[in-house]
């Protein structure tokens, strides 16, 4: 099995990400990191990669909205995450059709994907986890950040001025590192993990630090994916549904 994460941006003039975990045990137990993207822009070459790098069975883990039926103010969803996890600064951010007046492009990329053989369904049964399968759903990483981690409130990388993003990342770094290969199921920390996690952010600034928010994303968006496949609902949740938008989470019983 391999594990995508993708954080997508919401339209083709800004670069997205993609990061690509492996099992190396029958029962999942660990996974590598065994490739990453920093900067890919069009549906089509977005599409080419998912597609090579899943020839047998795959969990991709989208960081962006994959049904949207408002036109316009929250999804549901939306509303709840941030009810949820609005105390902890790790509300979702509102999600309507006004936003994507050029449509969906989520929406799209997962009709794509059908074609392929994958399946939009979030909801992993505890009979299914841990099987061979080709899946695709929505998630969110900062309440996974808080969950997951820990956290009192969510981690400030992504707004603010360059050092502050700065000092973010590198909390999010050490953070991915020491709890990623200590969770089960765990990552490997090879070289190719460190290699990734140990870059020097203190010269970053613009895009360079931009592209490497958005891998870092995607590196935890694939674990996400990986967690929910090993778990099921044993430890993940689905919150909001099918008709007006959902995102998978950890369940936060866990924290």
């Amino acid at each position: 099995m391999r594990f995508i994460g993708l954080d997508l941006a919401w339209g083709e003039r800004n670069n997205t990400a993609a990061a690509v975990l492996e099992s190396t045990s029958s029962g999942g137990a660990s996974a590598r990191l065994v490739d990453f993207q920093e900067r890919m822009q069009t549906d089509e070459t977005i599409l080419d990669y998912l597609i090579s790098m899943s020839p047998d069975g795959a969990c991709l883990a989208i960081d962006a909205p994959l049904i949207v039926r408002n036109p316009e103010g929250a999804r549901p969803v939306d509303r709840e995450v941030t009810r949820l996890f609005g105390r902890y600064g790790a509300g979702a951010h509102p999600c309507n059709l006004k936003k994507f007046p050029h449509g969906v492009r989520g929406e799209r990329l997962v009709e794509k994907l059908a074609r392929h053989g994958f399946r939009h369904q979030p909801l992993i049964g505890l009979k299914e986890r841990r099987k061979v399968m080709k899946r695709v759903f929505e998630v969110y990483p900062h309440p996974a950040h808080v969950v997951l981690f820990h956290l009192e409130k969510r981690l400030l990388y992504k707004k603010g001025d360059v050092e502050t993003r700065r000092r973010g990342l590198t909390l999010l770094q050490g953070k991915l590192f020491e709890e990623l290969t200590r969770l089960k199921p765990h990552l490997q920390a090879d070289k190719k993990l460190q290699t990734l996690l140990r870059r020097d952010v203190s010269t970053m600034r613009g895009r360079a630090l931009k592209a490497y928010e958005d891998t870092l994303d995607s590196l935890f968006c694939a674990y996400i994916g990986l967690y929910h496949w090993y778990w099921g609902e044993e430890r993940s949740e689905v919150v909001g549904d099918m008709q007006t938008g959902y995102i998978v989470i950890p369940k936060r019983s866990r924290q």
